[in-house]
């Protein structure tokens, strides 16, 4: 297997503030770090103005073309592939730089929490993003002063706010309970597996959560945390060179065999088959 670990990357560019925007070429320029799989610890706004951008999220290969955003949250495992080279932009930003209004949080959750298990590409034909991008990177590149933490975030907030206007309104937006129960289950899906565990730390009865989950994202509840329970098991075995065995214990399962067959159940295939298939596409 190519990686004993999944490589993780901090935010780390001299910027007091928390973001930094760029064109595309950095990732051809951190081509040893981008090609290879990673997780990073900020969010990741990509947009295509012209040409093609291939990428693999957590299993699913997306390919951005003229136009297209996608923002990457932390967390997620991705790389590139750089055999085109399209013109565009990238915004860096950690969680913290948005998230003090109330509005800010839910653009961010506007965005992922719909189902944070989908990947959304979002076409911003039309718009003057070229201009926007331009005036982020002049505002951060220009000596700092008490207007640039306002200039950024407000040129951050209309980029996200473009995004999630234009997502597929299929189903309901989430409520603040679905949110953070979205936010607890990424705190602690590791240990905590079943519906009954997040309830106290909601303060909401049961049944109120299952509809209101239902009603965004068409699923149960507990449903939804076996669906997360599955994606960290498939990061585990494609990415990592832990045991079958290991790999259960660390998701909370008491014998191999019953992670086995959870993995099964959800996957159709066996995790041993699984790595391997994965292996080879590696």
């Amino acid at each position: 297997m190519n990686n004993t670990a999944i490589r993780k990357y901090a935010f780390n560019v001299p910027s007091t503030i928390g973001i930094e925007a760029k064109s595309l070429d950095f990732l051809w320029e951190k081509a040893p770090m981008t090609e290879k799989i990673h997780r990073a610890g900020f969010y990741h706004l990509i947009w295509v103005e012209k040409g093609k951008l291939s990428l693999m999220v957590d299993f699913e290969e997306l390919r951005l073309q003229d136009n297209d955003a996608f923002l990457i949250s932390p967390g997620q495992i991705c790389n590139f592939n750089l055999q085109s080279h399209p013109q565009g932009f990238s915004v860096l930003f950690v969680p913290e730089f948005l998230g003090e209004a109330s509005s800010d949080a839910q653009l961010i959750h506007r965005i992922f929490s719909v189902n944070p298990l989908e990947h959304k590409i979002i076409s911003l034909r039309g718009l003057p993003i070229s201009n926007l991008m331009q005036q982020l990177i002049h505002e951060l590149q220009s000596e700092a002063d008490e207007y640039q933490l306002v200039v950024a975030r407000s040129c951050l907030r209309i980029l996200l706010a473009e995004v999630a206007r234009r997502l597929p309104q299929t189903t309901a937006n989430p409520n603040k309970l679905v949110r953070r129960f979205f936010e607890e289950v990424e705190k602690h899906h590791h240990q905590w597996h079943n519906v009954s565990d997040y309830l106290p730390l909601l303060s909401a009865p049961e049944k109120l959560l299952s509809e209101s989950v239902r009603l965004t994202t068409g699923m149960t509840p507990k449903i939804y945390l076996d669906q997360r329970r599955v994606l960290e098991a498939k990061r585990f075995l494609a990415y990592s060179e832990l045991s079958v065995k290991e790999i259960a214990f660390s998701l909370g399962f008491d014998e191999t065999t019953n992670f086995c067959k959870f993995f099964r159940k959800h996957t159709k295939i066996s995790p041993n088959e699984f790595r391997l298939v994965q292996t080879r596409k590696q």
